[in-house]
C-alpha cells in the first residue's frame, strides 16, 4: 500500500472511532499533542488492519515504501490463545527475522496494546504487520487468535 498522507487532525478523529479503552485514548491524546508541538502537526496516515489480514501468510503490507512509524495499536479478539503481533521493516513479507522491529504480546482475551514512538521509528523499506504463535517464531497465528488495530505513520525522514 502506497503512503497517502492526510491532516493529523483527520487521523486523530479516525483513531477516536477505533478505540474505546481509556489508556489508549489518553496515550493517543498525548501523542497528538506532542506531534502538534514538535512536528508542526505534519501530515500522517492511519492504516487499519484486521485479524484475518495479520494472520495470513506473510502478514499484511501496511506501507510499501520508506516511512516513519509513530503508533501501533492492536486489540485482541475474545480468545485467550497466545499470539504475538509483530511489525517488520519490509515492503512485502514477514519472513526475515532481521527485519522485525517490534513484538507486542497479546495473551489475554479482549486486551488492548499500544506502542508509541513520539519521534518516530524509521522504516527503511516499508511496514508489514503480522501475528505469530511465539515471540521469536515465524508460525502464523490462527485466524481469530490475533486482533484488529491500526498503525499511524508519516513520510520518510519526518522524524
Amino acid at each position: 500500500m502506497a503512503i497517502t498522507l492526510e491532516s493529523a487532525g483527520l487521523v486523530r478523529q479516525k483513531t477516536r472511532a477505533l478505540t474505546l479503552h481509556p489508556f489508549v485514548f489518553y496515550s493517543l491524546k498525548a501523542f497528538f499533542a506532542y506531534h502538534a508541538s514538535s512536528k508542526s502537526n505534519a501530515d500522517l496516515q492511519i492504516v487499519p488492519f484486521d485479524d484475518g489480514e495479520v494472520t495470513g501468510t506473510d502478514g499484511v503490507i501496511i506501507a510499501d515504501a520508506a516511512c516513519v512509524m509513530y503508533v501501533a495499536y492492536v486489540k485482541k479478539r475474545a480468545t485467550a490463545t497466545d499470539s504475538y503481533f509483530k511489525v517488520f521493516d519490509d515492503a512485502s513479507a514477514d519472513g526475515t527475522a532481521g527485519d522485525e522491529r517490534i513484538t507486542m504480546p497479546t495473551l489475554e482475551a479482549s486486551e488492548s496494546q499500544i506502542v508509541v514512538y513520539p519521534q518516530g521509528l524509521t522504516m527503511a523499506a516499508g511496514i508489514v504487520a503480522t501475528s505469530h504463535t511465539t515471540p521469536d517464531g515465524t508460525t502464523d497465528s490462527t485466524a481469530g487468535d490475533s486482533g484488529d488495530g491500526f498503525i499511524i505513520l508519516g513520510a520518510s525522514g519526518a522524524n
